[in-house]
């Protein structure tokens, strides 16, 4: 095109091309200037929808007036031609100034101000480059900055949804439509995921140009687009290539840039421009601490590019402090290979009182006891976290108003160790895991399971008093998180009931210490903790909301307000991962509002997996009818549900609407459904008809919570087991036929449960911890002997395979087979793998065989979302509440 002419614009030369289009000098006969033509792409000319789509970007983009933004003066069309008219700048991009060697920090500062200049004048106007690269930064000859091709990548894009909607420059061929090219090793992790984006990807993109002007290298570069992405994804930068006099405040502002996490990630360009200009203004720091550095290893475990300033203070001021005290943050990394404790009871979380100290929980929730979490202390002017002696299986952290003890739950039981170390001291029985516990004054206060009310035990020991009791006739179905006002006079806690649809519809209630008489405060929200700044602060909605409390009325003054976004919560339990110290300390760990979604899937007697139900819920227990028609499963929620997949017309229908109906078990007629419901006192046993029709009708009565597990193979006989608090979980038989009155059949000091009737109906699987860990064994039915072990490496969830031949058994993240013959004299197998993958674990059974005993059905659990590696702490966080949430008079 050189020497022709479009509209009055005579192209001069090319100056360079790319996937968004061949830019050329050219000469403006109008206003005798030179300007940049940049001439669309062909598949763009001729697309009509995004040729329209483009002129209205480019409408927006001509908007952008800023000394550090390149001046798109027009976008126009000449024989056909459709081209940008841009500004042209002279000078070298930035990308060319790197390949002459890393820029010293005297030059680099200059630049990188301007360019947070340009950005944070377009994130103003709600644009965002999403394709931000030092080929797209010019600088002058006299040092002036000049971003290039402001949201064009978005505006070129085949369609305005989906992942290719959020890449930045795609190549143009058909045959490679939506391919990314060179600018992928500036992609955030979002945008690599093809996600929706905002201003903070662009964050992203400018801390690895930063990174790469300072070092000489690309922060994430791999030898292939596929690498590249993998590098985003799942690794840190070489941090040891910043030079040695990088200052610590750069070292931290690169760190927050290239958080993986979006949530924790700086949110404002405009923050990043001020600590540049500080760092500019202030003499010349001491190279940063060697103390401050992490190992590659660990910071790839931990996935946070942060973890090097573990915990050392952000020194990226979030909010103006009223009274002169800094809110700042602080990283603090979760042991090497660890991630915190998720779908449990209660927050996985505590922070102590004086806010010296953080317990924190790490494992997978569950008291199968091959898996279980384990309670972590650390000292926060220490580096590294200790486990805590003898809390594997541990729940519910708290602190003592002194600081000075840490306790928890453990196998029903409250204990308590010193923060100096020593074995844990036993406090008191339980009557299941408590939903929540406080320590305030010479006592505890807990809720006492998953369906009850609150209850106190001194802190010295004894046994636990009612403080408040459910009110059955309002549909009260739990009383959960307590915490002890200042005063000791009045308690808060969370109040749901049977019809509350999700956590965030739940109550904050406050009922009295002396007579456990209690109302509610707030409606709308869970798990509220008192700030001594005079609010209570609760979750809702993944994020942490305040209002102003009055400790003398009790009572909530004014709206809340939503004070932190990203805050892991659990849609399941109602629990939220944070804690506030009385020093105005706040703890939390980042995330979404987890649900523990599975997806219900096929599984071959290799390991081949096929979904069967696509969409993930937080499916948990499931059961196979005998004829293999319908799947019994359970979901996980607010509100715990049967419904029932049909396998011929794939369907998913809802059994039960309300209280909460866990663990279904099939009758072998398939008409009928036996599960564990809290419709009463405690969750008992209840029948339901499949069909939906009819009531539940109830089988037993107890005050400890019973779980249906098998039917005996004519229906007559109903296996579960029942959680005392004397001797733990207990395998009982209660006979339809007969009297209805459950009959121990193994009651001993161990953990008994998850009986599985054999189907000759002449043997009982179940498991046991009775050597310490949990092991599947058989026992004769009715008359309880001949007693042998059949895993050897531990094993959960005994089934049978309809055959009668055979007995699979979960050990860890394996399905086992062992080869049984009940002919005679008893005769087994050595256990053998039959595959090995990790899916859904809970405290419930979570597989099944079909009745031609070649499949399994099973709970795929990797569409979760993964728990934090990390940890969060905000000092002064009373600060922000104070100007976020103003007290009230």
């Amino acid at each position: 095109m050189i020497g022709t002419t479009l509209s009055h614009y005579e192209i001069l030369e090319k100056l360079g091309a790319g996937g968004m289009g061949v830019v050329y000098r050219a000469r403006d006969a109008k206003l005798g200037r030179d300007v940049a033509i940049k001439v669309l792409p062909a598949d763009v000319s001729h697309d009509a929808e995004r040729l329209s789509r483009f002129e209205r970007e480019a409408r927006l983009l001509a908007s952008l007036n800023h000394p550090n933004v390149a001046t798109l003066h027009g976008f126009e069309e000449a024989s056909g031609t459709h081209f940008l008219v841009m500004e042209l700048v002279e000078g070298e991009t930035l990308g060319e100034r790197i390949a002459r060697g890393p820029l010293p920090l005297e030059e680099a500062l200059p630049l990188f101000h301007q360019i947070a200049e340009g950005l944070e004048a377009a994130h103003d106007k709600g644009i965002i480059h999403r394709d931000l690269k030092p080929s797209n930064v010019k600088i002058t000859p006299k040092g002036k900055v000049k971003v290039l091709d402001f949201g064009l990548a978005k505006a070129l894009t085949p369609r305005e949804s989906g992942p290719q909607s959020e890449s930045p420059t795609v190549t143009r061929s058909p045959s490679e439509a939506g391919v990314i090219m060179g600018t992928a090793a500036y992609m955030s992790p979002e945008q690599a995921r093809g996600k929706t984006l905002d201003k903070r990807t662009d964050i992203w993109a400018f801390g690895c140009c930063l990174f790469e002007a300072l070092t000489g290298r690309a922060a994430f570069l791999g030898e292939t687009v596929s690498d590249t992405r993998a590098k985003i994804l799942e690794r840190e930068p070489s941090w040891d290539a910043l030079p040695s006099r990088t200052p610590k405040k750069i070292r931290d502002l690169l760190a927050w840039c290239l958080t993986k996490d979006p949530s924790m990630r700086l949110h404002d360009i405009a923050d990043a421009r001020i600590e540049i200009a500080k760092v500019s203004e202030e003499p010349a720091e001491l190279p940063a601490a060697v103390a401050t550095r992490v190992n590659r290893t660990t910071l790839a475990a931990i996935g946070l590019a942060a973890a090097f300033a573990a915990v050392a203070s952000w020194s990226l001021t979030r909010s103006p402090a009223t009274t002169g005290r800094e809110v700042t943050r602080s990283i603090l990394p979760l042991p090497e290979g660890e991630r915190l404790a998720r779908d449990i009871a209660a927050p996985s979380v505590a922070i102590s009182p004086d806010g010296r100290y953080i317990a924190f929980l790490t494992g997978v929730g569950s008291v199968t006891g091959i898996d279980r979490n384990r309670l972590s202390l650390r000292s926060l002017d220490e580096m590294e976290a200790r486990a805590i002696e003898g809390s594997n299986g541990a729940a519910n952290p708290v602190f003592s108003p002194d600081s000075k003890w840490v306790g928890f739950a453990r196998d029903q039981t409250l204990l308590r160790t010193a923060v100096s170390g020593g074995a844990p001291r036993r406090i008191s029985s339980l009557g299941g895991t408590p939903r929540g516990v406080d320590w305030r004054g010479d006592e505890l206060v807990f809720s006492g399971d998953v369906s009850s009310g609150l209850f106190r035990v001194p802190a010295a020991g004894g046994e636990p008093e009612v403080l408040t009791v459910l009110h059955k006739e309002r549909r009260e179905k739990t009383h959960r998180f307590p915490q002890v006002l200042p005063g000791g006079d009045a308690v808060l806690f969370t109040l749901a009931t049977s019809t509350t649809g999700s956590w965030d519809d739940a109550s904050i209630a406050v009922a009295s210490m002396k007579t456990g008489e209690y109302r509610i405060v707030l409606e709308g929200g869970a798990n509220a903790r008192f700030s001594s700044t005079g609010h209570i602060v609760f979750a809702r909605g993944g994020a942490l909301h305040a209002a102003t409390f009055d400790l003398e009325t009790l009572e909530v003054r004014g709206q809340p307000v939503r004070v932190l976004e990203g805050v892991m919560t659990s849609a399941v339990a109602g629990s939220a991962e944070f804690a506030i110290a009385e020093n105005g300390s706040l703890l939390y760990a980042p995330g979404l509002s987890g649900t523990e979604d599975r997806r219900v899937v096929w599984v071959d007697r290799g390991g081949r997996v096929e979904p069967l139900i696509e969409t993930p819920r937080p499916f948990t227990a499931l059961r196979l009818s005998s004829d293999g028609r319908y799947v019994a499963v359970q979901v996980h929620a607010c509100i715990d549900s049967i419904w029932l997949y049909a396998m011929d017309r794939g369907t998913l229908t809802r059994l039960t609407s309300e209280w909460d109906n866990i663990i279904p078990v099939w009758d072998p007629s398939g008409r009928e459904i036996a599960v564990s419901s809290a419709r009463a006192s405690a969750y008992n046993l209840y029948k339901l008809a499949a069909d939906g029709g009819g009531q539940a009708e109830r089988l037993a009565k107890s005050d400890y919570t019973q779980v249906p597990t098998s039917w005996s193979p004519y229906g007559s006989v109903l296996a579960f087991h029942e959680l005392r608090v004397e001797t733990g979980a207990d395998v009982f038989l209660l006979s339809l036929s007969g009297d209805r009155e459950p009959k121990p059949f193994l009651n001993g000091r161990p953990n008994e449960m998850f009986a599985a009737f054999s189907p000759s109906g002449t043997w009982i699987a179940y498991q046991s911890d009775e050597t310490g860990r949990f092991e599947i064994y058989l026992r004769r039915y009715p008359d309880g002997g001949s007693l042998r072990q059949v895993s050897t490496d531990g094993g959960t969830y005994a089934v049978w395979n309809p055959n009668g031949r055979e007995l699979f058994y979960r050990s860890n993240d394996k399905i086992m087979s062992v080869a049984v013959e009940t002919e005679g004299d008893l005769a087994l197998g050595r256990p053998a793998v039959l595959y090995e993958k990790r899916y859904g674990r809970s405290a419930f059974s979570t597989f099944a065989v079909t009745p031609d005993g070649q499949r399994f059905i099973d709970l795929d659990d990797s569409v979760a979302e993964p728990a934090p590696t990390y940890l969060v702490l905000v000092q002064n966080f009373g600060e922000e509440l104070k100007r976020l949430a103003p007290p009230r008079n």
